[in-house]
Parts: structure tokens; C-alpha cells; sequence
């Protein structure tokens, strides 16, 4: 499937990486199966690189996951991914996405980072994030839903529809401050 000319988000899980985690990279020691950061960027070659924690900017705004660093990677297939430990974005494709939408895939991929490999579990924490923040707004929320709303469940994630319905219940829940 494909948003625009960009693929959707392979099955709509950026984080499809952070799910393969047992397949290491070429040159990756079995028993160290999680690549580190900089073996990642040597696998992916191009111009790929690593940024330190907090140096990552979309729009102008720095974007901070903790101390974890993020690889900017214009060759991978989606959007963002996420290995335990760091972060994986391509402004090629981000550039074609509104600001809201942006900055929903570096929450979603942080909340991997934090709360593990569950997606709605990730759309949950880039909302709440995003509304603590002050970045995401009821109507950056509707951009992030018509993002994903072509998306079609598959074995690791429910449709587009079903994820907004529970971005938008995690959104409005009165205890996030």
C-alpha cells in the first residue's frame, strides 16, 4: 500500500524494525543481535548518520527521546523505525507530511523506546506526549488520523481507523497532564 508517493509505513508500522529485532545486521554478532547505532549507519551506508539525543529537528523544533540518539537514514522505506535504543528517521519522506503528522512518527517511535513494541501502545504515548506538549492539537490529531486512515490491518496493527478511534480516547483522557 502507499500513501501518496511514499510507502505506507509498511503495513502502517514504522516500527516494523523494532519488531525484527532477532534478525541482526551483516556484521552483526548473533549473540549482540540489536545492532548499536553506528553499526547501523555503516550497514545503511549513503548518507546516513547518527545525531546525539536532542539534535534531531523537524520543522525547527528540536525532537528528544530521552538520551537515545536518532539515525537519519533518506534510503529506509519508511517514515521512522525504532531499534531498542535509537531512533531511525527519513526526512525524504517526512517532508512530504504535515508538522502534526511529523511530529506524531518521532512520538510514536519514542514510545517504542519507553513502552515497548506495541503499536497502539506507541499511538497512545505520541498523543498524550504531543497533548502534554502543547504540539498536538485536536486538529493536528484529525491530520494524523487522515494520514492514517488508508491503512488496512495486518498481524501486528488494526486499520487506520481503529488506531485513530484509540489515538483519540488516549487523547481526550482527562488524567494526562
Amino acid at each position: 500500500m502507499t500513501f501518496g508517493n511514499a510507502p505506507m509505513w509498511r503495513a502502517l508500522g514504522f516500527s516494523a524494525i523494532f519488531l525484527v529485532l532477532a534478525l541482526p545486521l551483516p556484521g552483526v554478532h548473533a549473540e549482540d543481535a540489536t545492532p548499536t547505532p553506528e553499526e547501523y549507519v555503516g550497514h545503511a551506508g549513503g548518507d546516513s548518520h547518527l545525531l546525539p539525543p536532542g539534535e534531531f529537528k523537524l520543522d525547527n523544533r528540536k525532537q528528544l527521546c530521552g538520551q537515545r540518539p536518532t539515525v537519519i537514514d533518506n534510503a529506509l522505506d519508511d517514515y521512522g523505525a525504532a531499534y531498542p535504543g535509537f531512533l531511525i528517521m527519513n526526512p525524504r519522506l517526512l517532508d512530504k507530511v504535515s508538522t502534526p503528522v511529523k511530529q506524531w512518527i518521532f512520538a510514536h517511535e519514542c514510545g517504542h523506546q519507553f513502552r515497548g513494541p506495541d503499536e497502539e501502545t506507541a499511538d497512545c504515548f505520541a498523543v498524550q506526549r504531543g497533548r502534554r506538549q502543547q504540539w498536538l492539537t485536536p486538529e493536528g490529531l484529525e491530520e494524523v488520523c487522515n494520514f492514517i486512515a488508508p491503512a488496512k490491518g495486518d498481524g501486528m496493527h488494526f486499520s487506520g481507523s481503529h488506531r485513530c478511534e484509540y489515538m483519540r480516547r488516549c487523547y481526550e483522557d482527562p488524567n494526562i497532564k
